[in-house]
């Protein structure tokens, strides 16, 4: 059976461990499959929800009142330099499989949780490269107009972690990414972090499997791997995004970085440290509200995780990431942008101080 009717919670479902039940849960492995099933929902005008990996969403302690579909749809079709990579795969397994392919370009977005039908959604970055580089077009379900679509990255409208499907997270369903590559095993390293721990300069070029065991352990370090033995990596990775500011307000001492060339903004604004705000606000690694048992806390491996240690809800999240928010806003006057997908639940609103 293409169809697979699920039982359980979404916390079993999702990289943070949270999230209550579902009126359905199924999962779906071919395409045709998954097409017919959304826009029969949409008929019925029943809720979907669609989820990967589930790495990059918070869902609700309370009941989603709908289907939760999980895609595991499989294949990888390489043509020439290209290949078509269906919504279901792994994009690590993926990267490795590219990699191995003598296409190397990927290997600074090795480590990354998850499917690939999630990445363009965030349009995934890490070490410098985001993964908007290499789209050709996104195949995609138009839930508007019931018709199969190919989108090109102009209609992607992809920017730092935002993309219009993100923006639009009821109109299109991810079916498969093509990708075009350069065939090369020998990639530029762009950033510092990268650069310093494989002992050279940036702009340097290195061989496309180290650069990927690097990327992998310094992943690890921060639990950035998802570990069933480490239960710091039960995050949904980075719970804030980089804030793009003015050059005018990056605040004294802050990292800062410029943006992808093209962007409107680059004359004129930076990208800055998120990690380091937060810091500086007074939000140490291994923070967390309440008794010193609270199953969920900011993580003590990187602070800009929040992890779920030891059966933590939902309510936990959501009320230390707006405490968080707060605080940094309060001292820098910085508003924080959530990077995973909150499903039926908000943070609280930032209050003027």
């Amino acid at each position: 059976m293409a169809i697979e009717r699920l039982h359980g919670n979404l916390s079993e479902h999702t990289s943070l461990h949270v999230g209550g039940g579902a009126k359905e849960l199924v999962r779906v492995s071919t395409e045709q499959e998954l097409i017919d099933l959304v826009l029969d929902l949409d008929r019925r005008d029943e809720p979907v929800l669609i989820l990967g990996g589930g790495s990059n969403v918070v869902c609700s302690d309370s009941e989603f009142r709908g289907t939760v579909i999980i895609i595991s749809t499989q294949g990888i079709d390489w043509v020439g330099n290209c290949a078509v990579v269906a919504a279901g795969e792994s994009w690590d397994e993926f990267v490795r499989n590219a990699i191995e392919q003598g296409f190397g370009e990927l290997a600074p977005l090795s480590g990354i949780p998850g499917s690939m039908g999630a990445t363009p959604i965030q349009n995934i970055g890490a070490y410098g490269v985001e993964l908007a580089e290499f789209i050709d077009h996104v195949d995609v379900l138009d839930r508007k107009s019931g018709a199969r679509r190919s989108l090109t990255p102009i209609e992607c409208e992809f920017e730092y972690r935002d993309s219009t499907f993100k923006k639009n997270p009821n109109r299109y369903v991810v079916l498969a990414v093509k990708l075009k590559l350069n065939k090369t095993i020998e990639i530029p390293i762009k950033y510092l972090q990268l650069a310093n721990v494989m002992n050279q300069g940036v702009g340097t070029t290195a061989n496309a499997l180290s650069v990927r065991d690097q990327v992998l352990q310094l992943r690890a370090t921060k639990s950035m791997l998802l570990d069933p033995l480490d239960t710091e990596s039960n995050s949904t990775g980075s719970f804030f995004v980089n804030p793009i500011v003015r050059d005018v307000d990056i605040p004294q001492g802050c990292p800062n970085y410029p943006l992808a060339v093209g962007d409107p903004r680059v004359k004129t604004h930076m990208k800055v440290s998120a990690a380091w705000l937060i810091e500086n606000a007074g939000i140490i690694k291994g923070f967390h509200l309440g008794s010193e048992d609270s199953g969920i806390r900011v993580s003590r491996n990187h602070s800009l995780a929040i992890t779920n240690i030891d059966r933590g809800s939902t309510q936990e999240v959501i009320k230390l990431a707006s405490y968080i928010r707060q605080q940094v806003f309060d001292a820098y006057g910085i508003e924080l942008v959530v990077e995973p997908v909150l499903i039926n639940c908000e943070l609280d609103k930032l209050g003027v101080s």
